[in-house]
């Protein structure tokens, strides 16, 4: 180093070798190709001063003097993104990931992320991360969903975060805060009630079709999430399936689904409330949502007289009693159900109009029936069958009578020597008539004679 260059050899300096390079941002270090690879430095500001440095594997995509915020995310479902994913606020896109590690211990991928300003002041303690993929096909209980999002993040991925559904804005974070990095938005929804109350659901009936993530529902309203299917825990001691009789089925009841403004209430408040609603006849069982994809959905309902449940936990987890629905029961009840709704409906004021209308359509076959009878009798009379040889005779008649007015025919000649004598009346007429125009009494006065006009002599002194 020259120098004077000793200010800048703080520990938290950086050095890299400029090189052309391939990633997400495109093609750089192009120039390197004539000149040769170099070493670059981003000075260091803070920290003890050193001499010896660990080369960086790649330039930084974000230095020390750029302002904003640097935050960590954790993931242990998702594969590895790479460094300069980007980072998305409503698709606009507003940082990127700076580094990428793995932790062994927890077998989790550790990112940080850098957010520039000023959408650094978007980030606060309620917002939460998820997985963008550029395309995304899920066929769950509610059917198939397919999303795509920009051209950019369909080949590279990327990271949104915003707050979910009704959270409000929370407290500003400090530098380097940690946030879980969720699958998808729908996941990040799910999993932001705290206070869920997990149960065991043990169930006879087959459980094709519910899956992770599907939702458990109290009359077509969501109330909790499906965990695990189906429910191994470690305890069981690797009993098997086949001598169950019963498959176990993990989830989670989220009281505040149903009352947001009921945050503050305790998980214990909540267990006293679900046990009571149990007592009083609440029931869960599986439920087809989607004959499309076949997919499953847990429904909890009341009974009206139901058996009395006994309370039980299985392997640890407090058991959720649950009833089997047989195919005659659901057609019972979507038969009740229809009844429901026809009940509902105004019968007594339909059949009445429709009573009046059937009245005024007889009438209208009535009267249709009497113009039939008469127009048979009229199409029967002889002599209305009559008239199509008599029209016929008139036709021919008249046809006959046109041809005498032809050209070539004698009264057509007789005719044109006619016009031709009037035409030369009427032209000796026109004199008579024009002095006559000019005077009327010349049929009793005689006509005065006018005298000739004699021109003016003409004026040859200016010719």
């Amino acid at each position: 180093m020259k120098q004077g260059t000793n200010g800048m050899l703080h520990s938290d300096a950086k050095f890299w070798v400029v090189k052309p390079r391939v990633g997400l941002k495109g093609i750089s270090g192009l120039g390197t190709v004539i000149s040769g690879a170099y070493i670059e430095m981003e000075p260091g500001r803070k920290g003890e001063r050193i001499t010896r440095f660990k080369m960086m594997s790649q330039p930084p995509l974000s230095t020390s003097e750029d302002k904003g915020i640097r935050l960590r995310l954790k993931s242990k479902e998702l594969a590895k993104m790479s460094i300069g994913t980007p980072v998305h606020f409503h698709g606009y896109e507003v940082g990127h990931i700076e580094k990428v590690d793995f932790d062994i211990k927890t077998g989790a991928i550790n990112y940080r992320i850098f957010i520039q300003a000023p959408y650094d002041s978007l980030v606060n303690d309620a917002v939460q991360f998820w997985l963008t993929p550029g395309i995304s096909v899920k066929g769950s209980a509610r059917g198939i969903e397919v999303r795509m999002d920009s051209l950019e993040t369909l080949f590279w991925g990327g990271i949104s975060f915003g707050l979910t559904e009704d959270r409000k804005p929370g407290k500003p974070v400090s530098d380097l805060s940690q946030f879980r990095l969720y699958e998808s938005r729908e996941a990040a929804v799910d999993n932001q009630f705290q206070d869920a109350i997990d149960y065991v659901f043990l169930f006879k009936s087959s459980i094709s079709g519910l899956e992770e993530g599907a939702p458990v529902e109290f009359s077509g309203v969501r109330v909790g999430t499906v965990k695990e299917v189906p429910f191994s825990p470690s305890q069981s001691g690797g009993q098997s399936l086949l001598k169950q009789e019963k498959i176990p089925v993990l989830a989670s009841i989220e009281p505040h689904r149903l009352n947001p403004d009921t945050k503050s209430f305790s998980a214990e408040y909540w267990r006293k409330y679900l046990k009571n609603c149990i007592d009083r006849g609440l029931r869960a069982s599986l439920k087809t949502s989607s004959y499309i994809t076949g997919g499953q959905v847990i429904d909890l309902y009341f009974l009206r007289e139901p058996e009395a449940a006994k309370p039980g936990k299985w392997h640890g987890h407090q058991v959720f009693p649950t009833v089997q629905k047989t195919g005659v029961e659901e057609i019972k009840n979507s038969l009740s159900a229809f009844l429901h709704k026809l009940n509902g409906l105004k019968l007594e004021a339909a059949l009445s109009d429709l009573n009046s209308t059937l009245d005024t359509s007889k009438e209208a076959f009535r009267e249709i029936s009497g113009v039939s009878r008469s127009l048979r009798e009229l199409v029967d009379n002889p002599s209305t069958q009559r008239l199509p040889k008599r029209l016929d005779k008139a036709i021919h008649q008249l046809n006959t009578t046109l041809s005498g007015y032809e050209k070539e025919s004698l009264f057509g000649q007789q005719l044109q020597r006619d016009m031709q004598a009037l035409e030369r009346l009427l032209d000796e007429l026109r004199p008579f008539v024009r002095e006559l125009r000019e005077q009327p009494n010349m049929l009793i006065f005689d006509r005065e004679r006018r005298q000739d006009l004699i021109p003016p002599k003409a004026d040859t002194e200016n010719d």
